[in-house]
């Protein structure tokens, strides 16, 4: 018997070692269980990944501009406060989310001859660096995808500022150069932001390059003209915005910002976002937003929350079901009314008055029209509430403006740093009267990298930057600094 097995075994290790070992592993395989992806089933979640990333963070990033105050007193990014923890979905989905499922975009796009995707995942990925590095400030960008490393060091906002342009422009080229009849059909109905609209994307790729440079105000290297000249190749309308779609059918369907979603339950508008709308800096006129973008409290009223002092008053105003605040929005990463605002800064700074006051009303009128006002308030409002003309326009109007036409987004953030949080230049602005105790006295200038990636494993480069010094939060971006 012993035999039997012993001559059984050296026959089956026989057989077993005429198979190759690859033909072996072959059983992994399994033609019904492909191990690789269509790069058209990537993009849904990619697309909804560069959204959630801002809306999640933005929650935080709002309190420090003071779009919305928390309902409770002393809320820590009320008073700037920062942490490893809360805030920091955009670098999980930058790395991970996005990052990872691009590169896998682009690798099966290769596969297939399908250019379009590779063109769309660099447009993707300049605007998710961008975002990024201005939430954080310096980011590990050349080894971030080396699977060799364990450990991976932080590269300067300056060169990520350059890549971001370079991806752009990369992106643009490949998108430029393909025929719409070598798209798959598929492509279009996975693409939630422009529903398989190429030249859509190619103006994307421009309107990124825009904000990239627009940001660099206090550089000597900032080019006006240039600047203008991308918004000019970018957006012609709101039907351009870079906007991602929500069905809204449930809760795994619906916007981050609406109210199946919970998120804003406890968080109101500001004291300052309302004063920017009731006609305080208006000549007394109430802009036609206000009862657009905002439900009345409970006294028929629009009242708003001074940062880290809360709802005291139980009554403040709520956001659902008014404005992006629904279940079914868009949610937009780059609006044809940010990029009006864009070319109106450049063109003041250049000297150009008459510019920045056409773009600044293009901007005034268009983001009205988005959030639903009727054509004779707008008109009525510009004519009567706004400068009458370039003589008479300031740079706190068009940034002023800016501010409430890109409600919600993270960058106003950019804006409110590069001009030192000044009221001079955003009306009424006031820092809080304490900023939280790791602070050491200053304001926030940027967030904290994610605990898990950074601090638990990546925490030697972390620290070659500052980043583990409890006020690195207060650190000035690279973008932010004169020079």
């Amino acid at each position: 018997m012993k035999n039997l097995f012993r001559n059984t075994g050296i026959l089956l290790f026989i057989l077993l070692s005429s198979i190759s070992c690859e033909d072996y592993l072959d059983i992994n395989n399994d033609p019904y269980l492909p191990q690789t992806a269509l790069p058209s089933l990537y993009l849904p979640q990619i697309c909804y990944s560069v959204a959630e990333g801002e809306m999640f963070d933005s929650r935080y990033v709002g309190s420090i501009t003071q779009n919305w105050a928390y309902g409770s007193a002393s809320y820590f990014s009320d008073r700037h406060g920062s942490s490893y923890t809360s805030g920091t979905q955009k670098f999980r989905n930058h790395y991970w989310s996005t990052g990872s499922n691009l590169n896998e975009m682009v690798l099966q796009s290769q596969e297939i001859n399908q250019p379009v995707y590779e063109g769309i995942a660099k447009i993707i990925s300049a605007y998710s660096w961008l975002t990024t590095t201005d939430h954080h400030g310096e980011l590990p960008y050349q080894q971030a995808w080396d699977n060799t490393l364990t450990k991976f060091d932080y590269d300067s906002q300056e060169l990520i500022y350059s890549e971001v342009i370079t991806l752009a422009e990369e992106g643009i080229s490949i998108l430029q150069n393909i025929s719409e009849a070598d798209i798959e059909p598929d492509f279009a109905e996975n693409d939630f932001i422009y529903n398989g609209d190429i030249s859509k994307w190619i103006k994307f790729g421009y309107a990124i390059q825009a904000r990239d440079l627009g940001h660099l105000t206090n550089k000597s290297s900032f080019d006006a003209d240039r600047v203008i000249a991308l918004v000019d190749q970018a957006f012609a309308s709101t039907d351009d915005n870079a906007s991602v779609q929500f069905v809204g059918d449930a809760s795994a369907t619906a916007s981050f910002m609406g109210p199946t979603r919970g998120n804003y339950n406890i968080r109101y508008p500001s004291s300052l976002f309302v004063s920017y709308l009731d006609g305080t800096y208006t000549n007394e006129i109430a802009d036609p937003r206000l009862t657009l973008m905002l439900n009345p409290d409970d006294n028929g009223e629009y009242t708003g929350v001074h940062p880290a002092v809360g709802d005291t008053a139980g009554v403040a105003t709520a956001f659902y079901n008014k404005y992006i605040f629904t279940d079914d929005a868009p949610y937009p990463l780059i609006s044809y009314f940010e990029l009006q605002f864009v070319k109106a800064e450049a063109a003041f700074i250049k000297g150009d008055v008459a510019t920045a006051y056409s773009a600044f009303v293009e901007g005034v009128k268009s983001h009205m029209e988005f959030a639903g006002a009727a054509s004779e308030d707008i008109d009525a409002f510009i004519s009567t509430a706004l400068p009458a003309d370039g003589a008479a326009l300031t740079l706190s109007d068009i940034m002023t403006q800016k501010y409430i036409a890109i409600f919600t987004s993270n960058e106003t953030w950019s804006d409110l740093r590069r001009y030192d949080y000044s009221s001079d230049v955003f009306k009424g602005f006031t820092l809080p009267e304490e900023f939280s105790v790791t602070n050491d006295g200053k304001p926030a200038e940027r967030w904290y990298p994610r605990q898990y990636s950074e601090v638990d494993w990546n925490s030697d480069a972390l620290e070659v930057i500052g980043g583990l010094d409890p006020d690195f939060n207060t650190k000035p971006m690279w973008f932010t600094e004169q020079d």
